[in-house]
């Protein structure tokens, strides 16, 4: 077993899960290396790309980012590598920048689901192929508020 130095996750050779508590006397006896979300966001990989744009932005931002973050926290209880990488703002458009394509996808839906618009979905966008099928490609994720 291993331990992320940085978000005390533990990989038992198969995944990393951070809800998996480890007593701090055995932390001591385990293989300390970064997780591959922390790697990620260490190296600013995103391999998820968020696009929004509507009035609703701009006329209810405190809410907005409340729900995005909301979204991240659901998804990390499901995948714990499920992080938002940044988030930047103007006027009514915002990216959203996650270390994993997933996250990207449900809070593009999330936002379908609350404000109806559209989404399109952009899978293995310029920039970044899978190493091989298991590995995960990147996705940008459009929603439009006003179709």
């Amino acid at each position: 077993m291993k331990v992320c130095s940085q978000c005390y996750a533990i990989f038992d050779g198969r995944k990393w899960d951070g809800n998996r508590k480890v007593p701090k006397k055995k932390l001591a006896e385990l293989e300390t290396t970064l997780c591959t979300a922390c790697k990620r966001m260490r190296d600013k990989v995103a391999l998820g790309t968020v696009y929004l744009d509507g009035e609703v932005i701009t006329s209810r931002a405190d809410e907005i980012l409340r729900m995005v973050r909301r979204e991240e926290e659901i998804e990390r209880a499901r995948n714990y590598s499920s992080r938002i990488l940044d988030i930047r703002r103007r006027g009514q458009k915002m990216t959203v920048r996650t270390v994993n394509s997933l996250l990207a996808i449900h809070i593009a839906k999330q936002f379908k689901k609350a404000f109806k618009g559209r989404i399109e979905i952009f899978k293995d966008t310029p920039g970044h192929m899978p190493r091989n099928k298991q590995s995960e490609g990147t996705v940008a994720v459009k929603w439009t508020q006003n179709p």
